[in-house]
Formats: structure tokens, C-alpha cells, sequence
């Protein structure tokens, strides 16, 4: 009798014990499968790879097609192959597109093509050259509007925007300085800063260009927002001779 209760009483603690490791394994049932869930691998984490977008490239078009445009009887087909180039993303450098103004026959059909060629043009910074390549001056009016009232756009098409070399604003600079009067001479250069990417000291050149200090403030206050380093814009301030105009300059940048 004694040993069976002896027996009895083995068997009851065994099954209290068991029952207790079972209750403290379903107190905590997702400490487990917490630590496999929210613990990722280390080794696993080193290895991931995030992927850089590449920048679009500019596809310029060959000096080949360049030729095909002069051998081209009538302007009709020629404006017809400018649309299939610059459809399909095909980019031109301004050289290349006063090459091609130059075999139409027309300044009516030379002006759709140049306004069609600048959006695709790959240094709009020199898109003043084209301009030689027009018989009027109505025409060449009409070209440079064109390119002040596409200013947002071209600001927006920051992968064309190039900085401008000391070689080509030496070109620019003198270009400027070949305008006869300071009117025409701040449209020229509205024209150029709009599709630049400009130093202080670059806008500061052209700025000394102009005769009259109202007409190189009016300058200066545009090509502000085309200005690469702003915080050296004093530079091109300095380029005005009347402390009025410096301190109403200053005074707009301020505000912006």
C-alpha cells in the first residue's frame, strides 16, 4: 500500500511540472517567432544593393545628318526631317544648328525650325549665334522672344544646363559689345543667361557691357535667378556705379 502511494504521488508531481513548463512555453508565444520575424539577418542586410537611376544620356546627332539637310531641295522636307530628329530625342549642339538654318531658303521656315531646335539644343548658352543666320531683323526679334518666354521651361531642363566656358564667354562678352545700343543689347543678353548656368563673375563681364547703369541693373536683377553661386552675387553688384542702384538691387534679392 505504501509503495503505491509512493508511486501515485511521483506520477501527480511529474505531471504538475510538465503542465508548468508547458503554461511558462504559452506565456510568451511570440518571443520566438518575434525574434524570427523582426530580427533580420545582419549578413543578409550587408548584402542589399540600392540602385542608382542613371541619368538620360544626350544622344547628338552625326555631322552626316547635318550634310543630309543641305542635299534637301525644299524646305518642306527639311522641317519634316528636324521633326523626326527631335521627336525621337535626337539634340544638336548650336553649331550644328546654324548649319542647318543656313540651307533653308526662307526666313519664315528658318524661324519654325530654330524655335523647334532649342528645346533639343545642347549649349543654349550660344543659341545667340543662330541669329546671324536671319535676313531680318523682325525675324531675329521673334527668335529671341521666343527663348525669353520658354525661360521656365528651359530652367526645368536642368540636364541641359550646362556652365558656360571662359572660351565661349569671351565670345559672349564680345558679342555684346557689338550691340550698338543697350536695348537690343539687354535682350541679347536676357537671351543668353536664360539657358546658362552663370558665375558671379560671368554675369559681372556682361554686365559691363552696357553703357547706362539703369539698363545694367535692369540686367542684373534678371540674371540673378540664373546665377550658379548666389552667394558671391556682390561680385556682379559691384559692376554698378551708382550706390542707389546697388542698395535697390540688394534690397530685391533680399525679398526673393
Amino acid at each position: 500500500m505504501i509503495g503505491i502511494a509512493v508511486a501515485a504521488l511521483l506520477l501527480c508531481t511529474e505531471s504538475v511540472q510538465a503542465q508548468s513548463r508547458v503554461v511558462r512555453r504559452e506565456r510568451n508565444p511570440q518571443r520566438v517567432d518575434d525574434r524570427r520575424i523582426d530580427r533580420p539577418d545582419p549578413r543578409r542586410t550587408r548584402d542589399v544593393v540600392v540602385p542608382v537611376p542613371e541619368r538620360p544620356r544626350i544622344k547628338v546627332v552625326d555631322n552626316e545628318v547635318i550634310r543630309s539637310f543641305d542635299r534637301e531641295r525644299f524646305d518642306s522636307n527639311r522641317l519634316k526631317m528636324a521633326d523626326m530628329i527631335f521627336s525621337t530625342d535626337g539634340y544638336m549642339t548650336t553649331a550644328q544648328i546654324t548649319r542647318v538654318a543656313e540651307t533653308f531658303d526662307y526666313d519664315s521656315n528658318r524661324i519654325k525650325f530654330l524655335k523647334n531646335a532649342y528645346r533639343n539644343c545642347v549649349d543654349p548658352y550660344n543659341y545667340y549665334m543662330v541669329l546671324g543666320t536671319l535676313d531680318y531683323s523682325s525675324s531675329r526679334e521673334k527668335i529671341i522672344n521666343y527663348v525669353l518666354e520658354d525661360k521656365e521651361n528651359r530652367l526645368l531642363r536642368t540636364d541641359l544646363v550646362r556652365k558656360v566656358s571662359s572660351s565661349d564667354m569671351t565670345a559672349i562678352v564680345k558679342a555684346l559689345k557689338n550691340e550698338s545700343f543697350d536695348s537690343t543689347r539687354a535682350k541679347l543678353a536676357r537671351m543668353i543667361v536664360c539657358g546658362s548656368l552663370l558665375t558671379s563673375r560671368q554675369i559681372a563681364d556682361m554686365a559691363k557691357t552696357f553703357t547706362y547703369d539703369s539698363k545694367r541693373f535692369d540686367f542684373l536683377n534678371y540674371a540673378y535667378d540664373f546665377c550658379a553661386d548666389p552667394q558671391n552675387y556682390v561680385v556682379a553688384a559691384n559692376t554698378l556705379e551708382f550706390s542707389t542702384n546697388r542698395n535697390d538691387l540688394m534690397r530685391n534679392i533680399t525679398r526673393r
